[in-house]
């Protein structure tokens, strides 16, 4: 049987970044299609759609095309219907902070229609993407996000005494994190987010905020916490996967907002601690809580490093993607 050619279309820009291409030794030949620059508004457009041209243009000779996130899949689907390929199509990482609409939503109802299998990461939006696609959610695939233990660089802390930490930009509440530090003067706090989530933030005085600094330095600073938050802005929020999976591997314990879309990963004083949506007093608890037991914590330390080893490794993608293989192609194996 020849190698399998497979098109990954994505936005990480590393060309380090592979994916899982290294578990299928050489039965197939991968090809890496990259958003090659960062922008704002029409450029960000003009890039994605570059990296998936060039990706469909690879596909009239390939087996697979995988696009990673919705704005890189609904690209791909465009230009592989404008070329009327029939080239399998299936996009992993399909995840919305926002869901799109007017215009947008129906030019993606649309094309969307044209990709064979979407793979989320929690079991809430298979239903909340069907309905709001139109997809049928038989082309939806629930997968726990999948990635190795975390290797980088570990730096030294920036705070010479015990912090906690909060880290990431998709659908944050760090309104309601920032007030409850406020009412926790005597506990230090390190926040890495997005400029976009300063915005009209009050940030109180034993919080230090870190905007866009390199991933290394962010796991650093989960990695040297005592304890994580993770506050969603809402209970059917669909985000933080990877900021869970990654503490978790990191031996860091979590206090996250009590969401549908963060339940296959967090169970309350098993996995992690989960406290109500835009509650002050319930995060400010929580932390409390959490921080001043300790045999709690070493609990949710532990079942948390077994659940993701045992749950959220890169074998998920590499299991789920040789089930499409065999699926879509007629001499897959």
């Amino acid at each position: 049987m020849s190698r399998k050619h497979i098109v990954v279309c994505t936005e990480i820009k590393n060309s380090s970044w592979r994916w899982i291409s290294h578990h299928f030794s050489d039965s197939y030949h991968w090809s890496f299609c990259r958003v090659r620059n960062s922008g704002n508004g029409l450029s960000v457009i003009v890039f994605r759609l570059m990296a998936s041209l060039n990706a469909v243009i690879k596909a009239r000779h390939a087996d697979v095309v995988v696009s990673h996130g919705p704005y890189m899949a609904f690209y791909c689907a465009l230009f592989i219907w404008l070329f009327r390929l029939k080239t399998p199509h299936i996009s992993y990482s399909f995840n919305f902070a926002e869901l799109p609409s007017g215009m947008a939503l129906k030019r993606m109802k649309l094309l969307f229609k044209t990709v064979n299998c979407f793979v989320v990461s929690s079991n809430m939006e298979r239903s909340l993407y069907s309905e709001y696609f139109d997809i049928p959610i038989e082309q939806i695939d629930f997968v726990r996000w999948g990635v190795a233990e975390p290797d980088f660089h570990l730096k030294a802390s920036i705070l010479d005494k015990p912090y906690i930490s909060t880290v990431g930009g998709n659908a944050r509440d760090y309104k309601t994190f920032m007030a409850a530090m406020a009412e926790l003067p005597d506990i230090a706090a390190i926040a890495v987010m997005r400029p976009s989530n300063l915005v009209g933030l009050d940030v109180p005085d034993n919080v230090k905020v870190l905007v866009n600094i390199p991933k290394d330095d962010a796991l650093s600073v989960i990695k040297h916490s005592v304890l994580t938050v993770l506050p969603l802005t809402g209970s059917e929020i669909p985000c933080g996967h990877v900021t869970i999976v990654v503490a978790m591997y990191l031996g860091v314990p979590c206090v996250v907002t009590n969401s549908s879309g963060v339940s296959d990963y967090v169970s309350d004083t098993e996995t992690g601690m989960l406290c109500e949506q835009s509650s002050v007093d319930k995060m400010k608890q929580a932390i409390i809580h959490l921080q001043a037991d300790g045999a709690l914590a070493t609990k949710l330390t532990e079942n948390a490093e077994v659940f993701v080893r045992e749950n959220c490794s890169e074998e998920n993608y590499v299991f789920h993607f040789n089930g499409f293989i065999k699926r879509t192609c007629s001499d897959g194996k």
